[in-house]
C-alpha cells in the first residue's frame, strides 16, 4: 500500500473518531442544559410558591397587627398601641374633639393618651370584613368599618357609638408590622341608629331620674327624713317658697333640720302628681318638675286640739347632677314651691281649716 494511501485512511479514521467524540459530546451538553433548564424551570415555579406564600403570610400579618391595634384600642393600653407605630408615623384624626394630624409616637402617644381619659368604657367590632391591599412586598394598606361602643368618663350612662373608618397602612417585616400611616375618621351616633327599637339614652336617663323623683316625693309623704336626705349631696341647696318653713337652706345640715320640721308638723301625708311629671336632661344634668298635692294631718296641739286636713299645692322643682365617681343621681337643688288650699278644693265638703 502506497504510503498516501495509508495517510488518507488514518485521517478518515481519526475524522469518524472526531466526529463521535464531537457528536457524544454534543449530546452530552444538550442532555445537560436540558436538565438545568428543567431545574431551573422547577426553582422558579418554587420561588413563585415561596413569593406567593410570602406575600399571603405578610398579608396576614398585617391584617392581624391591624385587629392588635383596634383591640388595644378598646382596652384603652396606650403603651402596647403605641409600640405598633414606626417612629415617624402620621396619624390623621378626622372628626371629634381630638381632630388633627399627629407625627411620631410622642405626639400619637398625646392624642390616644386624651382618647382614653375621654372613655371610661370601650368595646369594638369590625361592620365588615377589613381588606388588606398589597403596595408592595413591604406595605400593606389595611381598611376596615368600624364601631366603638364608648361610655365617656364624664358621663358613663351617655353611651354611644363612634362610627369609624379606619385605613391603616402597615410596614411589614419578616420580624416586625408597624404602622407607618393611618387616617381615622370618626363620627358619633346615638344607641337608636345602630339598634332599632332600643331606647335613646336621654330615655333611659330620663327613666331613672323621674324614678328618683317619684321615690323623694314618696319619701316625703312617708316622712322618712333619713332617706329624704340620702338624696342630696353634701353641698346642695333647698329654696323653700311659701309657709312656715319659708327659706334658703344649704348643706346636709340645714337641709336636715328643715324636713325634720316639716315631719313634726305632720302626723300623716298622702300626695300624687296632678299631671305627669316632666324631665329634661342635659349633659350630666337633669331636671324633674311636677305639680304635687298632698294632703296632711297635722298633729294635734294646745292650741289646735281637733286638726283638720290640709291641701299643700307644690310645685316642686328638682335638679340632678351625675356624679361619674359613684354611678348615680344626686339631688344638688330643690326649689319647693308650697301654697296651701282649703280641703274641698280636693275632697269637697270638708272644712277648711287654717294652714298651720
Amino acid at each position: 500500500m502506497k504510503a498516501s494511501t495509508i495517510a488518507l485512511s488514518i485521517i478518515a479514521i481519526v475524522l469518524v473518531i472526531t466526529t463521535g467524540l464531537f457528536a457524544s459530546m454534543y449530546y452530552s451538553e444538550v442532555s445537560a442544559y436540558n436538565t438545568k433548564a428543567s431545574q431551573v424551570s422547577a426553582d422558579t415555579a418554587e420561588i413563585q410558591q415561596l413569593s406567593s406564600e410570602l406575600s399571603s403570610y405578610s398579608a396576614q400579618a398585617a391584617l392581624a397587627a391591624a385587629m392588635s391595634h383596634w383591640n388595644n384600642i378598646a382596652i384603652e393600653s396606650v403603651q402596647p398601641i403605641v409600640q405598633q407605630y414606626t417612629s415617624n408615623a402620621v396619624l390623621n384624626w378626622v372628626g371629634g374633639p381630638l381632630s388633627g394630624t399627629y407625627t411620631g409616637t410622642s405626639q400619637i402617644s398625646s392624642v390616644w393618651t386624651k382618647f382614653s381619659n375621654l372613655y371610661e368604657t370601650v368595646y369594638w367590632y369590625a361592620v365588615s370584613p377589613p381588606t388588606v391591599t398589597e403596595m408592595n412586598s413591604s406595605y400593606y394598606v389595611v381598611t376596615a368599618p368600624l364601631q366603638f361602643f364608648v361610655a365617656p368618663t364624664s358621663n358613663p350612662e351617655n353611651i354611644f357609638v363612634l362610627n369609624v373608618t379606619e385605613t391603616l397602612g402597615i410596614a411589614v417585616t419578616p420580624t416586625s408590622q408597624l404602622i407607618a400611616n393611618e387616617v381615622w375618621k370618626v363620627s358619633p351616633l346615638p344607641l337608636t341608629a345602630v339598634i332599632a327599637g332600643y331606647p335613646g339614652q336621654n330615655t333611659l336617663i330620663e327613666d331613672e331620674v323621674l324614678t328618683n323623683a317619684y321615690a323623694h316625693w314618696n319619701n316625703i309623704a312617708i316622712e322618712n327624713v333619713s332617706l329624704i336626705m340620702q338624696e342630696y349631696g353634701p353641698s346642695s341647696t333647698l329654696t323653700w317658697i311659701g309657709g312656715p318653713l319659708h327659706g334658703n337652706y344649704t348643706g346636709i345640715q340645714q337641709i336636715n333640720a328643715t324636713w325634720t320640721k316639716f315631719a313634726n308638723f305632720y302626723e300623716y301625708v298622702v300626695w300624687y302628681a296632678e299631671e305627669p311629671p316632666t324631665v329634661t336632661v342635659s349633659g350630666t344634668t337633669a331636671m324633674a318638675s311636677a305639680q304635687l298635692q298632698f294632703i296632711v294631718f297635722p298633729f294635734p296641739t294646745s292650741a289646735n286640739p281637733t286638726p283638720h286636713a290640709v291641701l299643700l299645692n307644690v310645685n316642686d322643682t328638682l335638679v340632678y347632677t351625675f356624679s361619674p365617681s359613684t354611678g348615680t343621681w344626686t339631688l344638688t337643688h330643690e326649689t319647693w314651691q308650697v301654697a296651701p288650699a282649703p280641703i274641698s278644693e280636693a275632697a269637697p265638703g270638708y272644712s277648711s281649716p287654717q294652714y298651720t
